[in-house]
This record gives structure tokens, sequence and C-alpha cells, in this order.
């Protein structure tokens, strides 16, 4: 079967454009699959956006742990308390006979510097420690650093004359100092006999009582101390001496200690302590038949107790003439 003349060119034609459109075709096609991706991930996107946004308005507010003070201007050293506040002067501390005392020294931007205690006085100044270093003898004092900017002060079974000013010293130039005011609360102790005259020496007959009170009082009305102990000769007492507990005025607390009969073995020290670091002490002595030395000590202590009673009214009158020598003499 043969074609007729002008039939092949225009076949030809068509299978070209019909190439071309379906080309062209599928090529619009891959352009709006990919635009219709992008669409949707930018869709996506602010969807993500948006959902972080709302977990983040959900989310409960960021604590943000307290940061330590620091100057912005002086890079020196100072002085800090527990909470991180900068602090200036001088703090107190008080404390308990027998007990460890812990005094602190905060210091903030070191940079190097020396950090040294000091004991002080009005007349005298002498170095406890310097760093890490005691230069002290006495073993009770000691030094430790407790991070993160502690220098800290120990001074193990505190004693009366430990009571004083302790200054913490930095070696700028001038020095910064921390004074630590340290008051030591001790129990005030005296033995009195029956009139409450404080003893140290007494004096009594074979055969006659021995009575002795031993008065304790706090250091401050809020501090509660136990009964004075008695002891003879830093022992225990023997068998015969009785010792009871009574209701003192005020918070005084009172411990006596009675003797029947005495004899020349019931001589020595008796001494009244509140724990081993408060203690009072006085020396007794039993006179076999020595009535005269036993009259005359007693006599004595009478004696000083009148003329000391005599020298107070004496002084009052004084003080009284004086006062009305002046009202009358002023116009």
């Amino acid at each position: 079967m043969s074609m007729r003349p002008g039939l092949g060119p225009k076949l030809f034609l068509v299978l070209v454009t019909t190439t071309i459109v379906i080309g062209n075709y599928q090529r619009h096609r891959e352009r709006t699959h990919l635009r219709e991706q992008l669409v949707n991930g930018h869709k996506i996107t602010r969807n993500v956006t948006r959902l972080q946004e709302e977990i983040i308005a959900n989310l409960p507010p960021l604590r943000i742990p307290r940061l330590r003070h620091h100057r912005v201007t002086d890079w020196d050293p100072y002085f800090e308390n527990a909470e991180g506040q900068g602090i200036n002067g001088s703090q107190n501390v008080a404390l308990h006979l027998g007990a460890t005392a812990l005094l602190d020294c905060r210091v903030a931007m070191l940079s190097g510097k020396k950090v040294m205690w000091l004991r002080r006085n009005a007349d005298w100044a002498s170095l406890l420690t310097l760093g890490n270093t005691t230069h002290i003898s006495d073993p009770r004092y000691s030094v430790s650093f407790q991070y993160p900017n502690n220098w800290r002060l120990a001074i193990a079974g505190v004693r009366r004359e430990d009571r004083g000013l302790y200054v913490c010293q930095v070696n700028t130039h001038p020095p910064r100092m921390l004074v630590t005011n340290v008051t030591v609360l001790a129990p005030d102790i005296r033995i009195v006999d029956e009139a409450r005259h404080e003893l140290r020496d007494r004096y009594y007959k074979t055969g006659s009582g021995i009575e002795l009170a031993c008065v304790a009082r706090p250091s401050c009305p809020d501090s509660r101390i136990p009964y004075p102990v008695w002891r003879k000769n830093g022992v225990t007492l023997p068998d015969h001496v009785n010792v009871y507990h009574i209701n003192g005025s005020n918070e005084d607390l009172v411990t006596k200690l009675y003797i029947d009969q005495a004899k020349k073995t019931d001589s020595g020290e008796y001494s009244c302590s509140v724990s081993q670091f408060s203690t009072a002490a006085v020396h007794i002595h039993v006179l076999n038949g020595e009535k005269q030395a036993a009259v005359h000590h007693d006599q004595w202590n009478a004696s000083r107790t009148n003329h000391e009673k005599l020298k107070n009214l004496y002084i009052t009158i004084v003080s009284l003439v004086f006062l009305q020598t002046w009202m009358i003499s002023s116009p």
C-alpha cells in the first residue's frame, strides 16, 4: 500500500510536536511537584516553629541560681558573709567555755593575695596563721581552707583568756582587715560561808561542823549549766561528807557541802567546778586543840569585813556632805 505524496512530512511534524508537548508536560509536572514540596516544607517548618513556641510558652520559668556578688569596678579582695553579701567592720562571736571556736573569714576576689589571722590587743599583736600554716606553738590553734573562699580559724577548748579581738587580714596595700570580737561565756563560781562571804581559807576546831556553799551563776540569763561538783584534793569526796542542792536566788545554782564532826583528816583543798574549765577552791584547816589560831583567824576575817563596811559608810557620808554643800553654794 503506497502513501500519498506529502503525507510523510506531515506525519513527522505531528510526531515532533507530540514529543515536544509531552516533554513540556512532564517538566511542568516536575516543577509543580517541586513547588508543592517546597510549599509543604515551609508549612511544616512553620508548624514546627509554632509548636516550639507553644512548648516554650508552657514551660515553667527557668530558675537561675543567684550568682555571687562581684564588684564591677573594684577587683581587690573583699570580705563577705555566708550568704555572699559583702561585709565591713567587725563581727561578734560568743563561745561557751570549753567549746571549739570556729572563726570564719570569707575572702572574695583574693587573686593570689595572702590571708593571715592575728590576735590583737591594745598594746600588742601576734601572728597566728599565714595561709594554711600555723605560726603559734599552742596546739589548740589551727587553720583550714573551706571551699570556696573561707579561711577558718579553729580554737579547741576555749579558755577564759581566749576572749578578745581576732583579725583576719589580707596583704593588700593598705591591708584589708575583718575584726572578730570573741566573748567567752563562763559561769561565775564562788565558795561562800554561812554569811555569804567568799572563802579562800577557813579554820575549824575538831568536832565542829563544816558547811560550805558553792554558788554558780550562768554567764547569760538564757544559758543553762549543770549543778557544781565538789571534790577534795582533786578526787571524789569521802563518804561521810554530805552534798545537797538548794534553790538559789535569781538563776544561781547552789550546791552545799556539810561535814557533821570535822576531824584533822578533813583538812585539805575543797574545789567546786562546772566542767573542768570553771573552778573555785577553798583550803580547809581542821585544828586539834589550837583554839587560839582559829579564833584569831575568825577575828581577822570579821575585822576585815567590818573595816570594809566602815569604809563604804565613810565614802557615802562624804559624798552626801559634798552634795549638800554644792546645792547650798549653787545659785
